[in-house]
């Protein structure tokens, strides 16, 4: 039947670890010097997170979203000629636990806080943002902002237009 195969024992787990490891650092997903115990402020974040309704036509920029200005105004945002904010809602979001709130048109949306990443002394959020209509999924997407930064999901129709929502987000300072 042959000979038995030797194992190469721990050098063999050790290198798969290690490459396991590798891949996880180049999806994004270890922290590059994660303290093994995280404090509650690690826990949390907070966000807020606006409604905005983009439309064709030229109208006033709304003046309480002149922070978002630059991004809302270059593309692929750019065809659209008029934002108006319909909503705001600040969340506090704990690790792990996802936060309601309505998006325009009886869709109803969730907010998770996955934690926070570092890399290259910069620390970043990771959220997991879903949005139903009904039971039905509209979308479910996990991104990664820089602590206090600001990210846009753009794709909803709404009332002639297009539903974008701007979302801020932070650990509170300890």
């Amino acid at each position: 039947m042959g000979e038995p195969v030797k194992s190469a024992g721990h050098s063999t787990l050790r290198l798969f670890s290690l490459a396991t490891k590798a891949a996880a650092v180049a999806a994004g997903c270890l922290l590059a010097s994660a303290p093994s115990v995280a404090s509650a402020a690690d826990e949390q974040a907070t966000c807020l997170v606006r409604n905005i309704h983009a439309v064709h036509d030229q109208r006033p920029f709304d003046p309480q979203l002149e922070s978002l200005k630059p991004q809302l105004t270059r593309p692929p945002l750019s065809s659209w000629r008029g934002f108006q904010l319909l909503d705001k809602q600040d969340l506090s979001l704990t690790h792990g636990k996802a936060s309601s709130f309505n998006v325009p048109g009886d869709h109803k949306a969730t907010l998770e806080y996955l934690g926070a990443v570092e890399k290259d002394g910069k620390q970043r959020l990771r959220l997991r943002l879903q949005i139903h209509d009904g039971a039905a999924k509209l979308l479910s997407t996990v991104f990664v902002i820089d602590n206090g930064g600001t990210v846009l999901q753009a794709g909803i129709k709404h009332q002639n237009g297009l539903l974008v929502l701007g979302i801020t987000c932070q650990k509170p300072t300890p």
